[in-house]
């Protein structure tokens, strides 16, 4: 390479050095602009975490007081319960004092259906309540489930031609009460466990609601439960309870509303037939398909005395939770 030629080569090669430096220059210029913005934002950052630490203090007082909330909304909640309670005594009990003196001069006549089985000692009791009644219109139709105790010479005592009895080989409660209802001649049916006792009143209010409400098909009360806490099998000592809800489809659903002893309906309907696979949910498995297409009336009365120190009681028995879950299946369907 001549001097000419490495002259130039020089030449290019400094504009090339000059142009890297000044690109050098610019980036040095860039980063240092940027690691201000960084301290800058570090410090940012840093005032944040300070500011949230301070607010450490108001969420602790925020979460005290979302909790406070949560116990005073379940007692808000206790509180709605309880005046819905009181409501419904105070509805019964206006009702009741109307119903005693009301004159009814005609009404239909009433089919009491009770199953027994190996209840002798308590059969008596529950008799005597249906035979007391205020509205006499009315048969018993009394289905003895294959006892083998004294319950048929208990019901031969019965002196009362509006007894009516029959004897069926041992097929549980359902098939009992359908036995019941195969051979009842009234025109509206109502139910009583052998363990319970009807209220004196329960009856005429029944006669009242199918005779003044033509529409009616299905109706129900309220009860009184002697000892809530024993219902679950627990060691008992509360006070009697009434136990009166509202209707609901969506809440039928899922639990029972009434006791088959405070349950009434027109005679004859197609839905009016328990199912004998159930051992211990007939009476809900009934009450929901009595109102599958139309809700039944809700009469503020007390239908009967549930009572819970009876031996044998089927409620919460070895088949509760297969009936449950059965029942909740064939209605959601």
């Amino acid at each position: 390479m001549d001097h000419q030629a490495m002259a130039e080569e020089l030449a290019r090669l400094r504009t090339v050095v000059e142009e890297q430096g000044k690109a050098l220059e610019h980036m040095t210029r860039w980063l240092e602009d940027h690691g201000r913005a960084l301290v800058d934002h570090g410090k940012e950052f840093t005032g944040i975490n300070e500011r949230l630490g301070a607010l450490e203090p108001l969420k602790e007082a925020m979460r005290h007081n979302n909790d406070w909330l949560d116990g005073h909304t379940t007692a808000l909640e206790g509180l709605h319960i309880r005046a819905g309670e009181l409501e419904s005594a105070e509805s019964v009990h206006v009702f009741t004092q109307w119903l005693g003196q009301l004159e009814l001069t005609t009404g239909p006549k009433i089919s009491v259906i009770m199953p027994t089985h190996n209840r002798a000692g308590l059969l008596p009791r529950a008799v005597a309540s249906v035979l007391t009644q205020a509205y006499p219109n009315l048969e018993l139709v009394l289905v003895d489930d294959a006892s083998s105790d004294e319950t048929p010479e208990v019901i031969a005592g019965f002196d009362d031609p509006r007894v009516r009895a029959i004897r069926t080989e041992h097929g549980g409660v359902c098939a009992a009460r359908n036995a019941g209802l195969d051979v009842a001649t009234g025109e509206v049916i109502a139910y009583l466990d052998d363990d319970n006792t009807m209220h004196a009143l329960w009856l005429k209010a029944l006669a009242w609601a199918f005779g003044k409400h033509p529409e009616v098909e299905t109706a129900y009360g309220g009860f009184v439960i002697d000892d809530i806490e024993r219902v679950h099998r627990g060691a008992g000592g509360s006070l009697p309870k009434l136990m009166l809800r509202p209707y609901s489809r969506e809440v039928l659903l899922k639990e029972n509303l009434a006791d088959i002893s405070a349950v009434g309906h027109r005679a004859g309907l197609p839905a009016a037939r328990f199912d004998e696979s159930l051992r211990e949910m007939g009476d809900w498995d009934l009450f929901c398909a009595l109102t599958t297409d139309r809700e039944p009336m809700l009469i503020p009365a007390i239908a009967c005395f549930y009572s819970t120190d009876a031996p044998d009681r089927l409620s919460n028995g070895p088949t509760y939770d297969a009936d449950f879950a059965k029942v909740r299946r064939k209605h959601a369907q």
